[in-house]
């Protein structure tokens, strides 16, 4: 039961509470965030005070709406308290959405006021204070390298049973040609950091990271991304490519952070899941395209955002 994000809220805010879930979970797959509404499943037949009392207990991060509401309904003063015994060097992440005071909330304590509209920012804060509280704890994360192997690795969909009639067939591939690279007058700004091969059966995909610099536009970003991706294929002839780009100033939690710019695919039909079926059917460089994404927060925090 051990969720990163746990939230606190009355049932007259829960539209603000859902919001934050959601942008949560869509910073990254892999955040676990508890938001009663949508896990009623988990609900159904249990003990209520136990379940919550272990959930604001043990979740890494427990996030408090304060409200006027808050502040009337028995069962969120039941939380508030559970979450008041956690440890006061992780105790909890205060979201204002009024004035409303809390018995045991100093007035001292450090908060986020909700304008309405910076949902954003307080997912910002919620997600550097997680960060914060894994390193400290010595939690690692899997990176996306391991996250792209053990996607081959568990794969549902038979791939693995086709991987292996490929080598069993002993089949190969004709060469692929080189790709053009991307030409649009913009700086080349990135720095290669590393890169491994996630190789199963005969498909070779490699996986490329590298860091660029702040206040990048979203033309800069993806130029470099398209730009690394396409010269790195040429360079290594693999299936697939994708390209993890982080800030200059995350070049240390390589690894240990999602992307924090952005990420590239080159691929056939631009789906790094497709280099299988672009070994199996000899499909040509023609059919090989670009998908660019960029990090949920990558332009909200850019230095000459607007």
């Amino acid at each position: 039961m051990k969720y990163d994000f746990a939230i606190s809220y009355a049932g007259e805010d829960s539209a603000i509470a859902r919001e934050i879930a959601h942008r949560l979970q869509e910073t990254s797959r892999d955040l676990s965030v508890f938001f009663a509404e949508e896990n009623t499943e988990l609900l159904v037949g249990v003990d209520s005070e136990q379940f919550f009392e272990r959930l604001f207990s043990e979740s890494k991060q427990a996030i408090v709406l304060i409200s006027k509401h808050y502040k009337q309904k028995q069962w969120s003063r039941f939380e508030w308290d559970v979450i008041l015994g956690r440890s006061n060097e992780n105790r909890f992440i205060p979201v204002r959405l009024d004035d409303t005071r809390l018995l045991g909330l100093p007035s001292s304590i450090i908060y986020i006021r909700f304008d309405g509209t910076n949902y954003e920012g307080i997912v910002s804060v919620c997600i550097k204070k997680l960060i914060l509280y894994e390193r400290e704890s010595g939690y690692r994360r899997p990176s996306e390298f391991e996250k792209l192997l053990d996607s081959l690795k568990y794969d549902s969909k038979g791939a693995t049973a086709q991987a292996a009639q490929l080598v069993f067939d002993n089949r190969t591939r004709t060469p692929l040609g080189d790709c053009e690279i991307p030409n649009e007058n913009l700086p080349v700004s990135y720095e290669i950091v590393d890169d491994e091969w996630v190789n199963f059966s005969t498909i070779k995909r490699l996986s490329v990271n590298i860091t660029v610099p702040p206040g990048l536009s979203p033309d800069e970003l993806r130029f470099n991304l398209k730009h690394c991706a396409a010269t790195q294929f040429n360079l290594h002839k693999p299936d697939a490519i994708m390209v993890f780009a982080y800030l200059d100033a995350d070049r240390d939690e390589i690894g240990k952070i999602p992307f924090s710019a952005g990420k590239a695919v080159f691929a056939p039909f631009g789906k790094w899941e497709k280099a299988l079926d672009g070994f199996a059917y000899n499909i040509s460089i023609k059919e090989f395209d670009y998908a660019v994404d960029f990090a949920s927060d990558y332009f909200a925090t850019r230095p000459n955002s607007t």
